[in-house]
């Protein structure tokens, strides 16, 4: 490739240097304080990536393990203790609740004060998107509750329906939220649920709008698979959403031993307003307060961010879950490391501190024109920390061209 006047690609994977069974991927002796401290094994490493001369004596990833995963090794390779190891994605039961940005604000609370409550008197694990990121075609965050059994989410819920009714009542809420007389609340719940909502030919969706009074309408699924995310939409009395929520609830926690539910669990379908963006199809159904009209709101990434999501959601919690990590490797162009690493490391430490993975940019004694990248992490941090430095590649050699 020396004195070629063809320019690598992010994608062109490393040259292989040698023979080395492609089940060890060893440490390089570090060369910058952003430097790859230790590669380890992962399923997805490159046949070639190890560098067995560069190593620090001593410095093995692998252990014993063959391309087989046989010898001391785990049955899919080694271990990557030094990549960060993934905390339980779930726990037993999830919700996930929609809330514009003032509903948000009640529920997060002075200095975090009320969700810091309601984690404590729930034993819950919850979470918001930041400000300014929506689910899509929404102005609404996404609130995940995640809790031990399904009484603990009940509470969760009470306390949500709380804090509509109060956000309301105070005159501070959109109109997306309604008024006291008639309050709107849209909750995600997995695809798979919906039917049991709805139930057989629609006998139990129509069952507790008139036993409850509430509006209910359901949207189409915003992808394929069992844990695709589809919109419910309600409105009514707090006591008519309660007794609905109950009803949903235990459509929703049925499923919770089901393979995909972590992963629908963990997933985060929020996409900034700016973006310009979003996926799914989403359709007006009976009821009030749930339907957009019929619309397609495929924006121009939207095929791919949305094979992105289905992929990620059909994936069976072992794959995410797997303590060993993995690792990803390109060629980038030498000329454009700077863009890559940052002033000081700057770029590079921001992508390790928001995906919690490890970054390493490494010399190709063969080939001074180019050098090897080099991410390392749980599964899904990996590959959101590549997407991230191709920006920065991109942008880079966008400013070398300008």
């Amino acid at each position: 490739r020396r004195g070629s006047s063809r320019r690598p690609h992010p994608l062109t994977p490393s040259p292989p240097p040698s023979s080395q069974p492609h089940s060890e991927l060893l440490t390089a002796a570090p060369q910058h304080p952003d430097e790859f401290i230790a590669h380890g094994t992962g399923p997805l490493q490159h046949p070639g990536h190890t560098h067995r001369d560069d190593m620090p004596k001593g410095q093995v990833g692998g252990g014993s393990s063959s391309a087989a995963g046989g010898g001391k090794g785990k049955a899919r390779g080694g271990s990557l203790s030094s990549a960060p190891q993934p905390e339980p994605s779930t726990l037993a039961c999830g919700m996930k609740f929609l809330a514009p940005e003032p509903l948000a604000a009640a529920l997060i609370g002075k200095g975090g004060t009320v969700i810091a409550s309601m984690r404590s008197s729930c034993s819950a694990r919850l979470s918001l998107t930041e400000s300014g990121e929506y689910f899509p075609n929404t102005d609404c965050r996404i609130l995940t509750a995640q809790t031990h059994d399904e009484e603990s989410m009940l509470e969760v819920i009470k306390q949500v329906l709380a804090k509509v009714v109060a956000t309301v009542r105070a005159g501070s809420a959109p109109e997306a939220m309604g008024s006291e007389a008639e309050m709107r609340l849209k909750v995600l719940v997995p695809r798979a649920a919906a039917g049991g909502i709805i139930g057989k030919g629609g006998v139990k969706i129509k069952e507790m709008r008139e036993n409850t009074g509430a509006k209910i309408s359901i949207n189409d699924p915003t992808g394929t698979g069992p844990g695709a995310d589809q919109l419910v939409s309600l409105s009514g009395t707090a006591e008519a959403l309660e007794s609905v929520l109950e009803e949903v609830n235990t459509e929703v926690q049925t499923l919770n031993n089901e393979p995909w539910y972590p992963s629908w669990v963990s997933a985060n379908a929020a996409a900034s307003a700016s973006s310009g963006y979003s996926y799914g199809k989403y359709y007006g159904g009976g009821g009030g307060g749930g339907g957009y009209g019929a619309r397609d709101y495929y924006g121009p990434q939207s095929a791919g961010i949305d094979t992105l999501m289905r992929t990620a959601q059909a994936l069976p919690p072992y794959v995410m879950e797997d303590s060993r990590g993995f690792a990803l490797s390109c060629v980038v162009p030498h000329r454009l490391v700077g863009g890559l690493i940052g002033r000081g490391g700057s770029g590079i430490k921001e992508v390790q501190q928001s995906t919690g993975t490890k970054i390493g940019i490494r010399d190709i004694p063969e080939d001074p024109d180019i050098r090897s990248l080099n991410i390392a992490g749980p599964l899904a941090n990996t590959c959101a920390a590549y997407m991230m430095m191709m920006r920065r590649y991109l942008d880079a050699e966008a400013q070398m061209s300008g």
